[in-house]
């Protein structure tokens, strides 16, 4: 059986640590593991957030993911599944569209590993990555439920390329 309560602060742990040594692991579009879209909420890369969350931490990947996703630290739709295909976003508002195979983490989780062992006095910024705004009402279905994604998240509509 798996101890939630063990692996999580581990997992919680690691990613502050090496947010110590690499800054740019978070809210960097285009090469961090994750970014932060609005107060409440990343886009994480799948699967590499969970990929390098687990070998940082010392647990299994399996393990790793099924604990961010038993605590709500990995979420998912109401029928447990993660959001399905690549979603579309964008470094800045003018950009060109990315798409990217994504979780969807809470802030909560992240800035708590920022602050507690990444040695910074607050939370980071909301990242300059948007989601296209072609997005969403697969995003609200995703997130039926829960909080959803706020407008703040979205690039603004005619400001995307493609």
């Amino acid at each position: 059986m798996i101890d939630y309560a063990e692996i999580l602060p581990r997992i919680e742990k690691a990613l502050g640590d090496r947010y110590r040594g690499n800054p740019d692991l978070f809210n960097v579009p285009g090469i961090s593991l994750a970014c932060k879209v609005d107060p409440f909420t990343y886009v994480a890369l799948r699967p590499a957030f969970v990929d390098f969350a687990a070998k940082w931490a010392g647990v299994s990947q399996k393990d790793a993911e099924q604990t961010l996703v038993r605590t709500g630290n990995l979420l998912v739709d109401q029928d447990r599944k993660r959001l399905d295909g690549p979603l579309e976003v964008l470094a800045d508002e003018a950009g060109p569209v990315m798409r990217l195979v994504v979780d969807f983490v809470p802030a909560a989780f992240i800035d708590r590993a920022v602050v507690l062992y990444g040695g910074e006095p607050a939370p980071p910024p909301v990242s300059r990555l948007r989601v296209h705004p072609r997005e969403r009402q697969r995003l609200a279905a995703f997130f039926s439920g829960k909080t959803p994604l706020l407008d703040l998240a979205f690039a603004p509509a005619g400001t995307t390329s493609a």
